[in-house]
């Protein structure tokens, strides 16, 4: 056999080891306090508010929809149960707020949810920009509470009293159970958040990690579900994850931990808190598969393709070869969450201008289209083409109408020409599959075209002082590797 290379021996001096890793926490813990990621007190209490204020609302409607087909409003009740990030103690200043109504059996979604109760709260003067999404895999309506935005889909349940209220807090299997599958749907989040609470060894700890890594996703354009990059849940479960493996491990240990894992975890082998796990992944899920600790088991929903999985992964590695320096005691944060420089790396963007007649209308045409987004991706990968979808979005203050732009990097393999005219024409079966979508199409509208530098606006050109910061690092390491010679877009 082969004859291997004598392995080289390190010796660490503990005593330095341990004196690095604190004050690499204390730093990371003061700039998480600088940059505002947490809540004030008057902000953790204003989301109370609005939760309880929320619940009465919900109540009232309840009793009143009994009273109306002749029940018996004197039992029957309804509830708010919260989920997502602010349900983990993990949100920030502007985050949104996850809920979900249950009422009884009784209320039905498309006439007392969508018009009854949407009524009652349009009546609230602190209810603002209000719409409906009835056409998505789990429809909701959207609005701001005192400017908080809130998502708030609906969940059925058969009889709702005092003694069963008390069972969906607790998160009674039994109960839910008897659900139908679209308000299994909803109740997910919550049998989720549940339990990871239940399975991590130190809240305060994971929500420290959790709060990272959101900051992270969205500093470095990786943290949107609908173009193919993380959700909440997928940073839930990892941050999880690298939880319960190391129970005792300081902020910095954990963060770099993450980083660590994840960079070498050998995909598409699914991350799951539970030795069980699924037998098949859905369509979607089969490059970077992530189970939910729920029972049954069941996969995180995923828009992840191979672009964006190829742009996850080099930020995985970038943020690995940024944390495991030990020359050094403390690290300056600021590179591993400097915002990510779409001008250095791409020569070319696809611009996506989607506008409306008016701000109500554009905000429903922006969320279906965005929910359409993935098959566009997928579309120019047919064509040989990377996709780096910024999750951001921009205003043209030139064109007339409300509008919303976004500006995708694209990547040329090899000598390609981009017809928008025909890539338009593809997409926008996609998104006039349905009657929703002819009916929002007959009112807005979609240009797609491919823009240089000069067009795209000064937020994403590049940042002179943080490329000077990482000299030594290899590009593919600082996310912006360079454009291969030849390679032409042409609209």
């Amino acid at each position: 056999g082969a004859i291997l290379p004598r392995p080289i021996v390190v010796c660490l001096d503990l005593a330095r080891m341990k004196q690095m890793d604190s004050s690499r926490s204390s730093s990371l813990m003061k700039f998480l306090e600088d940059t505002g990621v947490s809540p004030s007190e008057e902000e953790t209490r204003r989301r109370e508010r609005i939760i309880l204020e929320l619940h009465k609302i919900v109540m009232d409607w309840a009793k009143m929809v009994a009273f109306n087909q002749g029940g018996k409003p004197w039992i029957t009740s309804g509830t708010v149960l919260t989920f997502g990030s602010y349900d983990l103690g993990a949100y920030g200043p502007e985050s949104d707020i996850d809920a979900v109504c249950v009422g009884p059996c009784i209320a039905s979604l498309q006439h007392h949810f969508f018009v009854v109760l949407r009524q009652m709260l349009e009546a609230r003067p602190e209810v603002s920009d209000l719409h409906s999404i009835e056409s998505a895999r789990v429809p909701l309506m959207r609005f701001k509470f005192n400017g908080v935005s809130v998502d708030f889909p609906y969940a059925q349940l058969p009889v709702i009293n005092a003694a069963e209220l008390q069972a969906i807090h607790a998160n009674d299997p039994r109960l839910l159970e008897k659900v139908d599958e679209a308000s299994w749907r909803c109740l997910s989040g919550v049998r989720v958040n549940r339990q990871i609470m239940q399975l991590v060894p130190n809240m305060k700890k994971f929500q420290l990690l959790l709060r990272c890594l959101k900051l992270w996703a969205r500093k470095r354009g990786i943290h949107c579900h609908l173009v193919g990059f993380f959700a909440g849940i997928h940073l839930a479960v990892l941050g999880a994850y690298v939880c319960r493996r190391h129970p005792n491990a300081t902020a910095n240990t954990l963060l770099c931990r993450f980083f660590e894992i994840f960079s070498h975890w050998p995909w598409p082998l699914p991350v799951s808190l539970h030795e069980q796990t699924p037998l098949w992944s859905p369509d979607g899920c089969s490059l970077m598969p992530i189970v939910m600790p729920c029972y049954p088991p069941e996969f995180c929903a995923s828009n992840v393709t191979k672009s964006t999985f190829n742009k996850i992964k080099e930020e995985l590695w970038r943020g690995l070869s940024l944390t495991k320096d030990t020359s050094s005691v403390d690290i300056d944060w600021s590179w591993i969450f400097a915002p990510f420089p779409y001008g250095a790396k791409y020569k070319h963007f696809l611009r996506i201008v989607l506008s409306a007649p008016t701000t109500e209308e554009l905000r429903d045409w922006v969320g279906w289209v965005k929910s359409r987004f993935r098959s566009l991706i997928l579309k120019l990968e047919s064509l040989n083409i990377g996709c780096d979808p910024n999750p951001s979005e921009q205003v043209d203050h030139t064109i007339g109408e409300p509008n919303a732009v976004f500006l995708w990097g694209l990547i040329m393999y090899s000598n390609t020409q981009i017809c928008t005219t025909s890539l338009k024409e593809d997409f926008m079966r996609s998104v006039t599959n349905n009657i929703y979508g002819k009916e929002k199409c007959a009112h807005s509208d979609i240009e797609l075209s491919v823009v240089g530098m000069p067009q795209v606006p000064k937020s994403m050109s590049d940042h002179p002082a943080y490329l000077q910061k990482l000299p030594n690092l290899p590009p593919r390491m600082l996310g912006y590797p360079p454009m291969r010679q030849g390679c032409n877009a042409v609209g």
